[in-house]
């Protein structure tokens, strides 16, 4: 029976059930998502053969920069389209405000920086809005292994259906056999028949075929692992923005209530007090110590316990601030309590100051004053959130904001160059066996002050820092570059007569 066709009708309108049709093809579709997988593939094989290149055995400088900028890169232009102009950006200067502390000197906290940078831009090229993306990046550690391998198991899974779906291996076997075999045989008589073309032939097959050692295959593992969700972050997305349902709860009376709230208040306004007046008295002031306390004693026994007193102090404000309201008495006795808290900081600086002109400067001293300053600076907004009443997320954002900046400075901060330099200039016997065991960052320093032979201030400890030379431009680092920079600035005017 043939069917009625009306001239001018679309195909799919002559049929039953057009509407049911799929627009796109399964199969192509298929075809296209294989062809697509085959490129990132390709780009995979070839980011890992620069990441052989360029860290394997290796000493980490800015390779390991230019490595994941490069990496960054690609899973930014591969995700091009989807992002907006201000997406793009962002990721851009994100990923060079992460690596630039790789570039500085490659060490645990600029590492950190990177990752912690790098996972916030990954999030970004998955397409996250700005109030998906920290969540993003935090789930980016366990999405991303979990992308890697079963994207690597379908891989399998696909071949293993490809080679199956071949029923005709017979054919192309039989079509085969023969000019191998014949080819084989005419080569072997070649062979026979020519000494030169033997001799060729029999170099090539003497050469050194053998693979590459475990660890280097497990290195390209690792890279594989690494690099392949920078290109599929796409894929990632759904589960990178993954939220909690948010449920209702009812609060309850808790240990932290109106009543528990006045009269800690009070209490600590009243401890607190005593510490500051007698901070007044013997630090401040001209009053003697009581027999077998020294200055350096009192100031070093309370540096510390009165930073964590204060980090307490900022927690409970935090936690009590939903009380306060209404309560023109209460926000009095917490803004007082702030205060003397801040007071206490201040002291706690004063007391490290001491301590450091008595035994000299460390790293721990210096990250100590470091934190001093911020929490200090997180108290003041405390105590300014409370004055202008705006909301605990006000302080939150401006107080991790602040941390985020000065922990990103320090990555730029030689601690080890800083202390050299104090103790080495204010010190009349400086602890040279703190120097001596050292980064490299102690020698200008070490140098200028005891000038050529300043190794010989480090031989009875046995241990003395070097400098480093890198073996090729894969090994440079921009401190490692002013350092030697310095010491041949020294080395040239010693020689000028």
């Amino acid at each position: 029976m043939q069917a009625n066709v009306i001239p001018g009708v679309p195909v799919r309108m002559q049929q039953d059930g057009w509407w049911l049709d799929d627009p796109v093809d399964p199969v192509r579709r298929r075809q296209a998502a294989r062809r697509r997988d085959g490129g990132k593939a390709l780009l995979l094989v070839a980011l890992i053969a620069l990441g052989d290149v360029l860290v394997w055995d290796t000493a980490p400088g800015i390779n390991l920069a230019l490595f994941a900028g490069v990496v960054l890169m690609v899973g930014l232009g591969l995700a091009w389209p989807r992002l907006s102009v201000r997406a793009r950006f962002a990721v851009a200067m994100g990923g060079v405000l992460s690596l630039l502390p790789l570039v500085e000197l490659v060490q645990p906290l600029s590492v950190l920086i990177a990752l912690v940078g790098l996972s916030l831009c990954m999030a970004a090229v998955a397409g996250l809005s700005r109030a998906d993306v920290l969540r993003g990046a935090a789930r980016l550690w366990w999405v991303a292994p979990v992308q890697s391998v079963s994207d690597g198991a379908g891989c399998v899974r696909s071949v293993g259906e490809l080679s199956l779906a071949r029923s005709d291996m017979r054919n192309i076997a039989l079509t085969w056999v023969v000019p191998v075999a014949a080819s084989a045989l005419f080569a072997v008589l070649i062979l026979a028949a020519n000494p030169v073309l033997d001799r060729w032939v029999a170099d090539v097959l003497s050469l050194d075929v053998s693979g590459p050692e475990w660890g280097r295959v497990w290195f390209w593992g690792v890279l594989s692992a690494a690099i392949w969700p920078a290109l599929v972050t796409y894929r990632m997305r759904e589960r990178l923005r993954a939220r909690k349902p948010v449920r209702m709860t009812v609060r309850r009376p808790g240990l932290v209530n109106a009543g528990s709230v006045a009269r800690s208040l009070v209490a600590f306004n009243l401890l607190f007090a005593v510490q500051t007046g007698m901070d007044v008295l013997f630090l401040y002031g001209d009053a003697t110590l009581p027999d077998g306390i020294s200055p350096a004693t009192y100031a070093h026994r309370g540096a510390y316990p009165l930073l964590a007193t204060a980090l307490l102090a900022g927690l409970f404000a935090v936690v009590a601030q939903p009380f306060l309201a209404g309560k023109p008495m209460l926000r009095g006795l917490m803004l007082l309590w702030l205060t003397q808290t801040m007071a206490l900081v201040v002291a706690s600086m004063w007391r490290l100051d001491l301590y450091v002109d008595a035994f000299g400067l460390t790293r721990l001293r210096i990250a100590a004053h470091i934190w001093m300053w911020l929490v200090a600076i997180g108290l003041g907004l405390v105590v300014w959130q409370i004055w202008k009443d705006k909301p605990a997320s006000w302080m939150m954002l401006r107080s991790g904001a602040l941390g985020a900046a000065v922990l990103y400075a320090c990555a730029f901060y030689s601690f080890d160059g800083r202390v050299a330099a104090h103790n080495l200039s204010v010190a009349d016997a400086p602890d040279l066996a703190l120097l001596c065991r050292s980064s490299e960052d102690v020698i200008p320093a070490m140098a200028a002050t005891y000038g050529p032979s300043w190794r010989a201030a480090c031989v009875s400890f046995y241990d003395m820092p070097e400098v480093f030379e890198p073996a090729d431009w894969r090994e440079w680092g921009f401190r490692n570059w002013r350092t030697r920079n310095s010491l041949r600035a020294m080395t040239t005017e010693a020689a000028v007569p």
